[in-house]
């Protein structure tokens, strides 16, 4: 599939090697040109985007060193960092943990598909928005094969 948008470089931080292989499987397959990068963990999420260039990161909640909500404080705390486009990725589909991620501004929360299928879905769904241009799909997570709009009430 090609890039329907700008995204040159992903990065996935996750520290679950299974899901980081899958993920990077698809991309590769079906986004050709899209650079996938990994860290599986939060001190080496902060660091990695202070040297590379990161059009969308993808974040884990549960990862050593910093977890993924000390990640996205730190990021959206930052001159340089606090307008990335930021999806947590998370094994969590409890609301609490979706509501956290969005008070803390996180821009979409895709809970970890079940199936190579469902995850591919969500990466279509997810990587054809232009980030810049399409702020409606911001607030919106992706859980059982479906985009949701959030709302504070769940």
């Amino acid at each position: 599939m090609k890039n329907t948008n700008s995204l040159e470089h992903i990065l996935l931080a996750d520290d679950d090697k299974d899901h980081t292989l899958l993920f990077e499987r698809i991309i590769s397959k079906e986004y050709s040109s899209i650079k996938v990068s990994n860290v599986n963990d939060g001190e080496q999420l902060i660091y990695f985007l202070h040297l590379y260039k990161v059009d969308l990161l993808f974040l884990d909640l549960n990862m050593p060193c910093k977890n993924g909500y000390e990640c996205l404080q730190e990021i959206r705390k930052d001159p340089a960092l606090k307008e990335l486009p930021i999806v947590v990725y998370s094994n969590s589909a409890h609301m609490s943990d979706i509501q956290k991620s969005f008070i803390l501004r996180a821009d979409f929360y895709l809970v970890k598909p079940f199936s190579t299928e469902h995850l591919r879905t969500a990466l279509q769904s997810i990587l054809s928005v232009n980030w810049n241009e399409e702020p409606h799909i911001k607030n919106h997570y992706f859980i059982n094969n479906r985009l949701v709009p959030f709302t504070a009430t769940g």
